[in-house]
C-alpha cells in the first residue's frame, strides 16, 4: 500500500509499504480523509515526541486524526460492519490502509450520511477543544479571550458559541485566520502582526496590579493559550501574557504545546489566586459530543479545511500545514 513515512526533522517521503495483515476480531478501515495535528506538525518540523506515529520497520507513520470506511473484516466485530463509514483515533492515518484493532473498533464513532469524511476527520481536534471549553466552563456574562486562531483555537471558539453567549476576543498574527474567526462569530479580533494587543487588551478590560489588587480590576475572565511557544522563538510568551491578563481568581486554560522549557512567574499565580488549567485531549464522551456537534450543524467545520493534498504531496502538505498565515487544517486524502 501507499503511505507517507516520517523518516526524521523535514523529511516525509512517499514510499510503498506492507498492507496490514489481520487477526480475527480486527478489520481494516481504508482511509479517506486525515488532518495534519499540531503534533505531527512539532514532530515533522523539530523531531519532537518521537513516540508518535505507528512504527514501520523503515520509519513511522503519522497521522491519527482520520475517517474512514470499513473493506475488511475478519471474524466478528459487534461494533462495525462491512462498508460502514467511522472515525477514530489511532496512529497511522497517513496510509491507504489501516488495521482496526478491537480497542480500535471500541472508540469508533459512525459517520452521518450527510458528513462528509474530511469535516468528520475534524471530529478529534474539536474535541480538544471540547474539552478545553468544558475545563474553563464558560458562562453567558464572562469575556474570554483565545490567543491563537489555529484549529484548536478556532475550535475552541466554535464550542463556546455552541454552548454560551459569551463575549469570545480571538488574538493571532495571520488575517487570514482571524477572518475566519470573525466569520465564525468572534466578537472581537486583534491582529498582533500590527498592534500590542495585550495593551489593547488592558486597555479594554483593564488590569489586575499585583501591588493594587482593588484599584484596576480585569474583566477578562478565562484566557486560552493555543500558541505555546517554539523551540526558536524568543521574548515574552503568551502564557506569560495570560497570566497577566486574567482576572482575579480567573482561568487560564492551556491547550498549546511547547517545543521548549518555559519560564513562568510562580507569584503572579499565587497572588492572582490564577486557575492554571492544562489540557490534553479529551475524555471519551467528548469525544462522541464532537461529533455531535458537527452532526447536528450547530457549527461548521468546513471552513477550515483549508487544504488538500494527496499522499503523493504529504510532504508539502506538511510544509504547508508550517505556513500559519496561509493554512489552519491541511488533510491527506489518501
Amino acid at each position: 500500500m501507499k503511505a507517507a513515512v516520517f523518516h526524521g526533522p523535514r523529511d516525509i517521503r512517499f514510499e510503498d509499504v506492507p498492507k496490514p495483515e489481520l487477526n480475527d476480531g480486527e478489520a481494516l478501515m481504508r482511509v479517506r480523509a486525515c488532518g495534519i495535528c499540531g503534533s505531527d506538525l512539532h514532530t515533522y518540523r523539530e523531531g519532537l515526541f518521537p513516540q508518535l506515529g505507528l512504527e514501520i520497520a523503515q520509519g513511522r507513520i503519522l497521522g491519527h486524526e482520520y475517517s474512514g470506511e470499513i473493506v475488511e473484516i475478519r471474524g466478528e466485530i459487534p461494533s462495525i460492519r462491512l462498508g460502514g463509514r467511522y472515525t477514530t483515533v489511532s496512529m497511522g492515518g497517513n496510509a491507504e490502509f489501516l488495521r482496526i484493532t478491537p480497542f480500535i473498533a471500541s472508540r469508533m464513532i459512525p459517520i452521518p450520511d450527510d458528513i462528509s469524511f474530511e469535516e468528520a476527520a475534524t471530529t478529534e481536534p474539536l474535541a480538544t477543544s471540547l474539552h478545553a471549553v468544558n475545563l474553563a466552563d464558560p458562562r453567558d456574562d464572562q469575556t474570554l479571550v483565545i490567543m491563537g486562531a489555529g484549529i484548536i483555537g478556532l475550535g475552541i471558539l466554535q464550542a463556546i458559541k455552541a454552548r454560551c453567549r459569551a463575549r469570545t476576543i480571538v488574538v493571532d498574527l495571520s488575517a487570514r485566520r482571524l477572518a475566519l474567526a470573525e466569520q465564525l462569530g468572534a466578537d472581537l479580533t486583534l491582529d498582533a502582526s500590527r498592534e500590542d494587543a495585550v495593551a489593547r487588551l488592558r486597555k479594554l478590560h483593564g488590569t489586575t496590579d499585583l501591588s493594587l489588587l482593588d484599584s484596576s480590576e480585569s474583566a477578562i475572565d478565562t484566557v486560552f493559550d493555543c500558541a505555546g511557544a517554539t523551540a526558536h522563538y524568543k521574548g515574552t510568551t503568551v502564557l506569560e501574557q495570560a497570566l497577566g491578563l486574567v482576572r482575579q481568581n480567573g482561568k487560564v486554560v492551556v491547550v498549546a504545546v511547547f517545543e521548549r522549557k518555559v519560564e513562568v512567574d510562580l507569584n503572579v499565580v499565587v497572588r492572582k489566586g490564577v486557575q492554571l488549567l492544562g489540557s490534553w485531549a479529551w475524555t471519551p464522551p467528548e469525544f462522541v459530543q464532537a461529533m455531535e456537534l458537527i452532526r447536528s450543524r450547530k457549527l461548521d467545520r468546513k471552513p477550515l479545511i483549508t487544504h488538500r493534498f494527496t499522499l503523493e504531496e504529504a510532504s508539502l502538505a506538511y510544509e504547508t500545514q508550517m505556513q500559519a498565515n496561509e493554512a489552519i487544517k491541511v488533510m491527506l486524502t489518501p
